[in-house]
């Protein structure tokens, strides 16, 4: 048993990194002091998207639409200005910094993440497996809300907006899980 050592997902280095975060939001082009939720809808572009940025629109939206282009184009077309829709993106780590709150399936290296950016996480359509295994673990530390409809979603947000306590324990609870030196640490 002394053997074996618990080091997480190895991930890019970028995810552990310290960002300045208000020359990452003008560099963005979003506007400081507004609740800023990431939407990561997995490489192929899957959820409620629709939905959620319905219920959500009186906060600041970066929607990431990933391989679906189809997604990408409706949307592109018909959201507010604090909406921000992108199709496949390389800058996942200043999205993530400039987050208060991810909305994405629970794909355990978007996970390995998001605990290194200490990034609250609600899921949304999980496969059956792996995924829902991370939800259950999340959720078991009191840091991950999962498999939830768009509804619960917004409600969640909502709380958590109107407690900005109750989002900083959060990211207190997610550093104790991170990982952010685990490639490091293997090595």
């Amino acid at each position: 048993v002394e053997k074996i050592s618990v080091t997480g997902i190895p991930i890019d280095g970028k995810f552990a990194a310290s960002y300045d975060i208000g020359a990452l939001q003008r560099k963005l082009g979003l506007r400081e002091g507004l609740l800023t939720i990431l939407i990561a809808t997995g490489s192929f572009g899957m959820g409620p998207i629709a939905a959620l940025i319905g219920l959500l629109k009186e906060y600041q939206l970066i929607v990431v639409c990933g391989h679906n282009k189809g997604l990408y184009e409706d949307l592109k077309g018909r959201v507010g200005k604090d909406t921000h829709v992108m199709g496949l993106v390389d800058n996942m780590p200043e999205l993530m910094a400039v987050a208060d709150v991810m909305v994405t399936k629970p794909g355990g290296l978007s996970i390995a993440e998001a605990l290194a950016m200490k990034l609250p996480m609600i899921f949304f359509s999980a496969i059956p497996g792996q995924e829902t295994g991370n939800i259950r673990v999340l959720k078991a530390y009191g840091v991950g809300r999962g498999q939830c409809p768009p509804k619960d979603i917004a409600r969640i947000i909502d709380d958590w907006s109107s407690s900005p306590r109750t989002l900083r324990r959060l990211k207190d609870d997610l550093a104790i899980l991170s990982k952010p030196n685990a490639a490091a640490d293997i090595v």
